[in-house]
Protein backbone atom coordinates (compact mmCIF):
# COMPACT_ATOMS: atom_id res chain seq x y z
CA UNK A 1 0.00 0.00 0.00
CA UNK A 2 1.63 3.64 -0.82
CA UNK A 3 1.11 5.99 1.90
CA UNK A 4 1.75 9.61 2.15
CA UNK A 5 3.38 11.25 5.22
CA UNK A 6 0.94 12.56 7.41
CA UNK A 7 1.76 16.40 6.45
CA UNK A 8 1.55 15.72 2.83
CA UNK A 9 -1.68 13.61 3.23
CA UNK A 10 -3.63 16.28 5.30
CA UNK A 11 -2.39 18.84 3.20
CA UNK A 12 -3.79 17.70 0.09
CA UNK A 13 -6.86 15.75 1.15
CA UNK A 14 -7.62 19.67 2.62
CA UNK A 15 -7.83 20.89 -0.49
CA UNK A 16 -10.21 18.50 -1.93
CA UNK A 17 -8.50 18.15 -5.06
CA UNK A 18 -8.70 14.83 -6.96
CA UNK A 19 -5.13 12.98 -7.40
CA UNK A 20 -3.63 9.90 -7.77
CA UNK A 21 -0.75 8.20 -6.07
CA UNK A 22 2.00 6.33 -9.06
CA UNK A 23 4.22 3.64 -7.24
CA UNK A 24 7.76 4.92 -8.62
CA UNK A 25 10.55 2.61 -6.42
CA UNK A 26 14.22 2.45 -6.96
CA UNK A 27 15.09 5.48 -8.17
CA UNK A 28 17.73 8.22 -7.08
CA UNK A 29 16.38 11.35 -8.92
CA UNK A 30 13.28 13.09 -10.28
CA UNK A 31 15.26 12.83 -13.62
CA UNK A 32 15.43 9.00 -13.34
CA UNK A 33 11.62 9.05 -12.19
CA UNK A 34 11.22 10.82 -15.32
CA UNK A 35 13.03 8.24 -17.46
CA UNK A 36 11.62 5.15 -15.75
CA UNK A 37 7.80 6.34 -16.11
CA UNK A 38 8.02 7.98 -19.62
CA UNK A 39 6.89 11.59 -18.07
CA UNK A 40 7.92 14.52 -19.75
CA UNK A 41 10.84 16.14 -17.06
CA UNK A 42 9.30 19.43 -18.05
CA UNK A 43 5.83 17.74 -15.48
CA UNK A 44 7.60 16.63 -12.79
CA UNK A 45 7.60 19.49 -10.17
CA UNK A 46 11.33 19.97 -8.42
CA UNK A 47 11.78 21.78 -5.21
CA UNK A 48 14.65 24.10 -4.21
CA UNK A 49 14.63 25.51 -1.02
CA UNK A 50 16.59 29.36 -0.39
CA UNK A 51 17.39 31.20 2.42
CA UNK A 52 18.50 34.54 3.65
CA UNK A 53 18.85 36.57 6.60
CA UNK A 54 14.65 37.32 6.55
CA UNK A 55 14.16 33.31 6.38
CA UNK A 56 13.18 30.26 4.21
CA UNK A 57 11.60 30.34 0.65
CA UNK A 58 10.64 27.60 -1.22
CA UNK A 59 11.22 27.82 -5.21
CA UNK A 60 8.89 25.42 -7.03
CA UNK A 61 9.56 24.89 -11.08
CA UNK A 62 9.80 22.10 -13.59
CA UNK A 63 12.63 18.95 -12.93
CA UNK A 64 14.39 20.03 -16.34
CA UNK A 65 14.70 23.46 -15.61
CA UNK A 66 17.09 25.66 -13.68
CA UNK A 67 16.78 29.00 -11.51
CA UNK A 68 17.63 32.26 -13.50
CA UNK A 69 19.28 34.27 -10.32
CA UNK A 70 19.22 37.12 -12.03
CA UNK A 71 15.18 37.76 -12.45
CA UNK A 72 15.07 35.35 -9.29
CA UNK A 73 16.50 37.64 -6.99
CA UNK A 74 15.78 41.19 -8.69
CA UNK A 75 11.70 40.42 -8.57
CA UNK A 76 12.09 39.68 -4.92
CA UNK A 77 14.88 41.97 -4.03
CA UNK A 78 16.51 39.65 -2.33
CA UNK A 79 19.83 37.67 -2.09
CA UNK A 80 19.10 34.20 -1.72
CA UNK A 81 21.13 30.75 -1.67
CA UNK A 82 20.24 27.61 -2.33
CA UNK A 83 20.65 25.25 1.23
CA UNK A 84 23.12 22.24 1.01
CA UNK A 85 21.65 19.18 0.35
CA UNK A 86 21.81 17.87 3.71
CA UNK A 87 20.46 21.13 5.17
CA UNK A 88 17.37 20.56 2.51
CA UNK A 89 16.99 17.06 3.84
CA UNK A 90 16.65 17.71 6.98
CA UNK A 91 14.17 20.67 7.03
CA UNK A 92 11.90 17.84 5.12
CA UNK A 93 12.92 15.00 7.51
CA UNK A 94 11.68 17.24 10.74
CA UNK A 95 8.42 16.66 8.95
CA UNK A 96 8.60 13.02 8.25
CA UNK A 97 8.97 13.29 5.03
CA UNK A 98 11.84 10.32 3.56
CA UNK A 99 15.13 11.83 3.17
CA UNK A 100 15.51 13.16 -0.29
CA UNK A 101 11.92 13.49 -0.53
CA UNK A 102 10.90 16.94 -0.68
CA UNK A 103 7.35 17.78 -1.41
CA UNK A 104 6.43 20.94 -3.32
CA UNK A 105 3.89 22.15 -0.62
CA UNK A 106 4.92 25.20 0.97
CA UNK A 107 1.93 25.62 2.62
CA UNK A 108 2.30 22.43 4.84
CA UNK A 109 5.45 23.48 5.59
CA UNK A 110 4.67 26.98 6.39
CA UNK A 111 7.07 28.84 4.95
CA UNK A 112 6.33 31.53 1.31
CA UNK A 113 7.08 30.39 -2.83
CA UNK A 114 7.24 30.87 -5.66
CA UNK A 115 6.52 28.89 -8.55
CA UNK A 116 7.30 29.13 -12.43
CA UNK A 117 4.22 29.56 -14.23
CA UNK A 118 5.55 27.02 -16.47
CA UNK A 119 4.12 24.18 -14.73
CA UNK A 120 0.59 25.39 -15.54
CA UNK A 121 0.98 26.84 -19.27
CA UNK A 122 -1.12 23.60 -20.56
CA UNK A 123 -4.00 23.65 -17.53
CA UNK A 124 -5.14 20.06 -18.61
CA UNK A 125 -2.11 18.32 -18.44
CA UNK A 126 -0.53 16.42 -15.52
CA UNK A 127 1.80 17.48 -12.78
CA UNK A 128 3.64 14.79 -10.73
CA UNK A 129 5.51 15.70 -8.12
CA UNK A 130 7.18 13.92 -5.11
CA UNK A 131 5.02 12.53 -2.48
CA UNK A 132 7.51 12.50 0.97
CA UNK A 133 7.99 8.71 1.20
CA UNK A 134 10.34 7.74 -1.69
CA UNK A 135 8.45 5.51 -3.56
CA UNK A 136 5.78 7.44 -5.17
CA UNK A 137 4.73 10.50 -6.77
CA UNK A 138 1.30 12.58 -6.88
CA UNK A 139 -0.70 13.23 -9.71
CA UNK A 140 -2.80 15.88 -10.43
CA UNK A 141 -4.30 18.24 -13.44
CA UNK A 142 -2.04 21.47 -13.49
CA UNK A 143 -5.10 23.89 -12.94
CA UNK A 144 -5.57 21.62 -9.64
CA UNK A 145 -1.89 22.11 -8.64
CA UNK A 146 -2.35 25.93 -9.10
CA UNK A 147 -5.09 26.04 -7.07
CA UNK A 148 -3.28 23.85 -4.05
CA UNK A 149 -0.22 26.92 -4.54
CA UNK A 150 -2.63 29.36 -4.35
CA UNK A 151 -0.99 31.40 -1.94
CA UNK A 152 2.27 31.04 -3.87
CA UNK A 153 3.68 33.60 -6.04
CA UNK A 154 3.99 32.94 -9.79
CA UNK A 155 5.89 34.26 -12.47
CA UNK A 156 8.60 33.08 -14.49
CA UNK A 157 11.62 32.76 -13.02
CA UNK A 158 13.13 29.33 -14.15
CA UNK A 159 14.43 28.49 -17.84
CA UNK A 160 14.26 25.16 -19.54
CA UNK A 161 17.64 23.12 -19.15
CA UNK A 162 17.28 22.45 -23.39
CA UNK A 163 16.59 26.15 -23.82
CA UNK A 164 20.03 26.76 -21.56
CA UNK A 165 22.08 24.04 -23.30
CA UNK A 166 21.35 25.86 -26.70
CA UNK A 167 22.66 28.99 -25.38
CA UNK A 168 25.77 27.24 -23.83
CA UNK A 169 26.93 25.27 -26.82
CA UNK A 170 26.10 28.28 -28.94
CA UNK A 171 28.30 30.75 -26.75
CA UNK A 172 32.05 30.57 -27.33
CA UNK A 173 34.05 29.37 -23.97
CA UNK A 174 35.77 32.44 -23.26
CA UNK A 175 36.32 33.42 -19.63
CA UNK A 176 33.89 36.47 -20.21
CA UNK A 177 30.98 34.39 -21.56
CA UNK A 178 31.23 31.78 -18.88
CA UNK A 179 31.58 34.63 -16.04
CA UNK A 180 28.23 35.93 -17.26
CA UNK A 181 26.90 32.33 -17.06
CA UNK A 182 27.70 32.22 -14.08
CA UNK A 183 26.61 34.91 -12.50
CA UNK A 184 23.02 35.08 -14.39
CA UNK A 185 22.03 31.33 -13.01
CA UNK A 186 24.43 31.15 -9.63
CA UNK A 187 23.42 33.27 -6.25
CA UNK A 188 25.29 36.44 -5.80
CA UNK A 189 26.83 36.39 -2.79
CA UNK A 190 28.67 32.60 -3.99
CA UNK A 191 30.65 34.09 -7.19
CA UNK A 192 34.06 34.51 -5.12
CA UNK A 193 35.23 31.41 -5.75
CA UNK A 194 36.69 29.50 -2.99
CA UNK A 195 37.28 32.72 -1.17
CA UNK A 196 33.45 32.09 -0.12
CA UNK A 197 34.21 28.52 1.70
CA UNK A 198 34.78 29.64 5.24
CA UNK A 199 35.27 26.15 6.25
CA UNK A 200 35.31 22.66 5.43
CA UNK A 201 32.85 19.71 6.95
CA UNK A 202 34.19 18.42 10.31
CA UNK A 203 35.80 14.98 9.73
CA UNK A 204 33.06 13.10 10.50
CA UNK A 205 33.81 10.47 13.76
CA UNK A 206 33.45 7.30 11.89
CA UNK A 207 36.24 8.76 9.66
CA UNK A 208 38.42 9.38 12.75
CA UNK A 209 37.94 6.04 13.19
CA UNK A 210 38.66 4.19 10.31
CA UNK A 211 42.17 6.42 9.54
CA UNK A 212 43.08 5.64 13.15
CA UNK A 213 42.86 1.94 12.45
CA UNK A 214 44.68 2.84 8.85
CA UNK A 215 47.24 3.88 10.69
CA UNK A 216 48.22 0.98 13.00
CA UNK A 217 50.53 -1.95 11.88
CA UNK A 218 48.36 -4.65 13.27
CA UNK A 219 44.86 -4.21 12.88
CA UNK A 220 42.61 -6.63 13.45
CA UNK A 221 39.09 -7.81 12.41
CA UNK A 222 37.88 -7.61 15.72
CA UNK A 223 38.53 -3.45 16.00
CA UNK A 224 36.56 -3.20 12.51
CA UNK A 225 33.87 -4.96 13.64
CA UNK A 226 33.82 -2.60 16.65
CA UNK A 227 33.33 0.52 14.00
CA UNK A 228 30.56 -1.54 12.37
CA UNK A 229 28.98 -2.13 15.88
CA UNK A 230 28.83 1.68 15.86
CA UNK A 231 26.98 1.86 12.26
CA UNK A 232 25.65 -1.69 11.19
CA UNK A 233 25.07 -0.34 7.75
CA UNK A 234 28.86 -0.38 7.99
CA UNK A 235 28.83 -4.20 8.17
CA UNK A 236 26.43 -5.10 5.53
CA UNK A 237 28.10 -3.20 3.25
CA UNK A 238 31.36 -4.82 3.52
CA UNK A 239 29.84 -7.99 2.89
CA UNK A 240 27.98 -6.49 0.32
CA UNK A 241 31.11 -5.70 -1.49
CA UNK A 242 32.40 -9.27 -0.55
CA UNK A 243 29.34 -10.79 -2.37
CA UNK A 244 30.54 -9.15 -5.78
CA UNK A 245 32.20 -11.36 -8.11
CA UNK A 246 35.08 -9.58 -9.00
CA UNK A 247 36.85 -10.85 -6.06
CA UNK A 248 36.50 -14.43 -7.43
CA UNK A 249 35.55 -16.08 -3.83
CA UNK A 250 33.73 -19.00 -4.68
CA UNK A 251 31.87 -19.80 -0.94
CA UNK A 252 29.51 -18.21 0.75
CA UNK A 253 29.86 -14.95 2.53
CA UNK A 254 27.83 -14.72 5.46
CA UNK A 255 29.53 -12.40 8.04
CA UNK A 256 31.97 -10.15 8.50
CA UNK A 257 34.33 -11.85 9.61
CA UNK A 258 34.37 -14.02 6.02
CA UNK A 259 34.05 -10.97 3.92
CA UNK A 260 37.01 -9.01 5.76
CA UNK A 261 39.59 -12.35 5.91
CA UNK A 262 38.80 -14.30 3.26
CA UNK A 263 37.62 -12.12 0.45
CA UNK A 264 38.71 -8.54 0.81
CA UNK A 265 41.60 -8.29 3.40
CA UNK A 266 41.92 -5.98 6.19
CA UNK A 267 43.75 -2.80 4.02
CA UNK A 268 40.97 -3.31 1.41
CA UNK A 269 38.51 -2.94 3.52
CA UNK A 270 39.42 -0.22 5.31
CA UNK A 271 40.15 1.72 2.12
CA UNK A 272 36.60 1.30 0.82
CA UNK A 273 35.26 1.83 4.31
CA UNK A 274 36.87 5.13 4.30
CA UNK A 275 35.67 6.19 0.46
CA UNK A 276 32.55 5.23 1.27
CA UNK A 277 31.81 7.14 4.89
CA UNK A 278 33.89 10.33 3.64
CA UNK A 279 31.84 10.45 0.40
CA UNK A 280 28.18 10.15 2.78
CA UNK A 281 29.44 13.36 4.44
CA UNK A 282 28.56 15.70 0.90
CA UNK A 283 25.41 15.42 -0.97
CA UNK A 284 25.62 16.24 -4.72
CA UNK A 285 23.44 15.38 -7.61
CA UNK A 286 23.13 12.08 -8.72
CA UNK A 287 23.18 12.65 -12.89
CA UNK A 288 25.69 14.63 -14.79
CA UNK A 289 29.02 14.41 -16.30
CA UNK A 290 30.50 14.90 -13.09
CA UNK A 291 27.35 13.99 -10.70
CA UNK A 292 27.37 11.17 -7.91
CA UNK A 293 27.01 8.13 -10.29
CA UNK A 294 29.46 9.01 -12.90
CA UNK A 295 32.18 10.32 -9.72
CA UNK A 296 31.70 6.78 -7.80
CA UNK A 297 32.19 4.63 -11.36
CA UNK A 298 35.08 6.67 -12.30
CA UNK A 299 36.66 6.63 -8.92
CA UNK A 300 36.17 3.32 -8.89
CA UNK A 301 37.36 1.99 -12.53
CA UNK A 302 40.70 4.57 -11.50
CA UNK A 303 41.71 2.93 -8.24
CA UNK A 304 41.03 -0.52 -9.96
CA UNK A 305 43.25 0.20 -13.00
CA UNK A 306 45.96 1.58 -10.33
CA UNK A 307 45.85 -1.79 -8.70
CA UNK A 308 47.04 -3.43 -11.89
CA UNK A 309 49.46 -0.61 -12.60
CA UNK A 310 51.15 -1.39 -9.62
CA UNK A 311 51.75 -4.74 -10.11
CA UNK A 312 53.75 -3.80 -13.34
CA UNK A 313 55.78 -1.80 -11.51
CA UNK A 314 59.74 -2.96 -11.33
CA UNK A 315 61.19 -4.03 -8.02
CA UNK A 316 61.95 -2.68 -5.61
CA UNK A 317 59.25 -0.06 -5.20
CA UNK A 318 58.32 2.01 -2.67
CA UNK A 319 54.90 1.97 -3.76
CA UNK A 320 52.28 0.44 -1.40
CA UNK A 321 49.52 -0.91 -3.07
CA UNK A 322 46.69 -0.30 -0.29
CA UNK A 323 47.68 3.34 -0.72
CA UNK A 324 47.88 3.54 -4.30
CA UNK A 325 43.90 2.41 -4.40
CA UNK A 326 43.23 5.23 -2.19
CA UNK A 327 44.52 7.55 -4.03
CA UNK A 328 42.26 6.35 -6.86
CA UNK A 329 39.46 6.21 -4.73
CA UNK A 330 40.00 9.59 -3.80
CA UNK A 331 41.26 11.51 -6.33
CA UNK A 332 38.22 13.57 -7.15
CA UNK A 333 36.87 14.22 -4.06
CA UNK A 334 37.22 17.91 -4.92
CA UNK A 335 33.81 17.33 -6.90
CA UNK A 336 31.76 16.43 -4.24
CA UNK A 337 33.17 19.70 -2.06
CA UNK A 338 32.18 21.91 -4.71
CA UNK A 339 28.64 20.09 -5.35
CA UNK A 340 28.19 20.60 -1.76
CA UNK A 341 29.13 24.13 -1.41
CA UNK A 342 27.59 25.33 -4.40
CA UNK A 343 24.82 23.21 -5.26
CA UNK A 344 23.55 25.89 -8.20
CA UNK A 345 27.06 26.56 -9.68
CA UNK A 346 27.51 22.67 -9.42
CA UNK A 347 24.33 21.78 -11.82
CA UNK A 348 25.34 24.57 -14.05
CA UNK A 349 28.99 23.34 -14.55
CA UNK A 350 26.86 19.67 -15.36
CA UNK A 351 25.13 20.88 -18.17
CA UNK A 352 27.93 23.09 -19.74
CA UNK A 353 30.28 20.20 -20.04
CA UNK A 354 27.27 17.69 -20.70
CA UNK A 355 26.76 19.94 -24.35
CA UNK A 356 30.50 21.08 -24.42
CA UNK A 357 32.55 17.91 -24.34
CA UNK A 358 35.22 19.58 -26.35
CA UNK A 359 35.89 22.06 -23.98
CA UNK A 360 39.11 21.98 -21.67
CA UNK A 361 37.59 20.29 -17.98
CA UNK A 362 40.35 23.18 -16.21
CA UNK A 363 38.53 26.06 -18.19
CA UNK A 364 35.02 25.33 -17.12
CA UNK A 365 36.21 24.60 -13.87
CA UNK A 366 37.88 27.97 -12.98
CA UNK A 367 35.43 30.26 -14.49
CA UNK A 368 32.38 28.49 -13.55
CA UNK A 369 32.83 26.94 -10.31
CA UNK A 370 35.61 29.45 -9.44
CA UNK A 371 38.39 27.25 -8.21
CA UNK A 372 39.80 23.72 -9.96
CA UNK A 373 38.54 20.24 -8.02
CA UNK A 374 42.09 19.49 -7.71
CA UNK A 375 42.92 22.42 -5.84
CA UNK A 376 39.85 22.24 -3.12
CA UNK A 377 40.15 18.61 -3.20
CA UNK A 378 43.97 18.94 -1.70
CA UNK A 379 42.37 21.65 0.90
CA UNK A 380 40.01 19.21 2.43
CA UNK A 381 42.62 16.11 2.40
CA UNK A 382 44.74 18.49 4.46
CA UNK A 383 42.26 19.50 6.51
CA UNK A 384 41.20 15.59 7.45
CA UNK A 385 44.64 15.18 7.90
CA UNK A 386 45.20 11.94 4.91
CA UNK A 387 47.97 10.48 4.27
CA UNK A 388 50.60 12.62 2.33
CA UNK A 389 50.65 10.36 -0.37
CA UNK A 390 47.02 10.65 -0.85
CA UNK A 391 47.34 14.36 -0.19
CA UNK A 392 50.16 14.61 -3.63
CA UNK A 393 48.02 12.31 -5.73
CA UNK A 394 44.77 14.48 -4.93
CA UNK A 395 46.73 17.64 -6.12
CA UNK A 396 49.14 17.00 -8.82
CA UNK A 397 46.82 14.43 -10.70
CA UNK A 398 46.66 16.20 -13.71
CA UNK A 399 50.37 17.94 -14.03
CA UNK A 400 52.95 15.58 -16.49
CA UNK A 401 56.07 17.33 -14.65
CA UNK A 402 55.56 16.78 -10.65
CA UNK A 403 58.53 15.99 -8.98
CA UNK A 404 57.05 16.86 -5.52
CA UNK A 405 57.17 14.17 -2.34
CA UNK A 406 55.35 10.90 -3.65
CA UNK A 407 55.01 12.03 -7.08
CA UNK A 408 54.49 8.15 -7.90
CA UNK A 409 50.91 8.27 -6.38
CA UNK A 410 49.74 11.12 -8.40
CA UNK A 411 51.67 10.10 -11.88
CA UNK A 412 49.82 6.47 -11.01
CA UNK A 413 46.78 8.73 -10.89
CA UNK A 414 47.40 10.40 -14.04
CA UNK A 415 47.98 7.73 -16.25
CA UNK A 416 45.32 5.81 -14.80
CA UNK A 417 42.96 8.78 -15.74
CA UNK A 418 44.66 9.15 -19.57
CA UNK A 419 44.12 5.22 -19.97
CA UNK A 420 40.25 5.32 -18.99
CA UNK A 421 39.78 7.68 -21.52
CA UNK A 422 39.84 5.16 -24.03
CA UNK A 423 37.15 3.46 -22.14
CA UNK A 424 35.38 6.24 -22.02
CA UNK A 425 35.27 7.04 -18.64
CA UNK A 426 35.76 10.55 -16.80
CA UNK A 427 36.38 13.88 -18.24
CA UNK A 428 39.86 14.58 -18.97
CA UNK A 429 40.72 15.68 -22.24
CA UNK A 430 43.69 14.29 -22.90
CA UNK A 431 44.50 11.05 -23.76
CA UNK A 432 47.93 10.76 -24.74
CA UNK A 433 50.09 8.51 -22.28
CA UNK A 434 52.61 10.85 -20.72
CA UNK A 435 56.08 9.25 -22.17
CA UNK A 436 58.69 10.57 -19.05
CA UNK A 437 56.09 9.20 -16.40
CA UNK A 438 55.32 6.08 -18.30
CA UNK A 439 59.28 5.33 -18.70
CA UNK A 440 60.11 6.85 -14.79
CA UNK A 441 57.46 4.37 -13.40
CA UNK A 442 59.49 1.42 -15.69
CA UNK A 443 55.37 1.21 -17.67
CA UNK A 444 55.26 0.18 -21.25
CA UNK A 445 52.54 1.84 -23.51
CA UNK A 446 51.73 -2.04 -23.94
CA UNK A 447 51.65 -3.03 -20.33
CA UNK A 448 49.24 -0.32 -19.60
CA UNK A 449 47.00 -0.94 -22.35
CA UNK A 450 46.92 -4.97 -21.63
CA UNK A 451 46.26 -3.81 -17.51
CA UNK A 452 43.33 -1.71 -18.90
CA UNK A 453 42.05 -5.04 -20.92
CA UNK A 454 41.86 -6.70 -17.59
CA UNK A 455 39.89 -3.82 -15.91
CA UNK A 456 37.37 -3.90 -18.72
CA UNK A 457 36.84 -7.41 -18.21
CA UNK A 458 35.58 -6.64 -14.95
CA UNK A 459 33.06 -3.75 -15.97
CA UNK A 460 30.02 -5.57 -14.62
CA UNK A 461 31.48 -5.84 -11.10
CA UNK A 462 33.01 -2.82 -10.97
CA UNK A 463 30.01 -0.90 -11.89
CA UNK A 464 28.10 -2.68 -9.01
CA UNK A 465 30.79 -1.75 -6.82
CA UNK A 466 30.68 2.06 -7.48
CA UNK A 467 26.27 1.34 -6.88
CA UNK A 468 27.60 0.00 -3.44
CA UNK A 469 29.48 3.22 -2.80
CA UNK A 470 26.78 5.91 -3.52
CA UNK A 471 24.60 4.24 -1.66
CA UNK A 472 23.82 4.35 2.25
CA UNK A 473 23.49 0.41 2.90
CA UNK A 474 20.87 -1.41 4.24
CA UNK A 475 20.89 -2.93 7.27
Amino acid sequence: MMNLPDVVRFHLDQHGFPYRLIDCPSVESLDQAAAKLDIPPRQIVRTVLLRDRAGLVMAILPCSYILDFSILCQALQRDLDPLYGIETHHFFEQYGCQTGCHPPLPGAFAIPALADASLVADEDAEVYFDGGNGDVLVSMRAVDFRQVLATARWGHFAVSTEDLDALLSQQAATPQNLVNLTRRYTPAQLREGIEAITELPVMPQTVQWIMALRAKSDVTVKEILQVAEYDPSLAAQVVYWARSPLHGYQGPVDSLETAIQQVLGIENTLNLLLGSCMGQTFHIPVDGPVGLQTFWRHSIYCASLISELVKLLPEPTNVKPGLAYLCGLLHDFGYLVLGHVFPARFFLFNRFLAVNRSVPLDVVERYVLGVEHWHIGAWLMQSWAMPEEVIAAVRWHHNEDCTQPHAEYSNLVLIANRLLRYAGLGEESNHRLPALVMFTLGITREQAMEALDRVQSSMAELDSLSTALRLPAEG
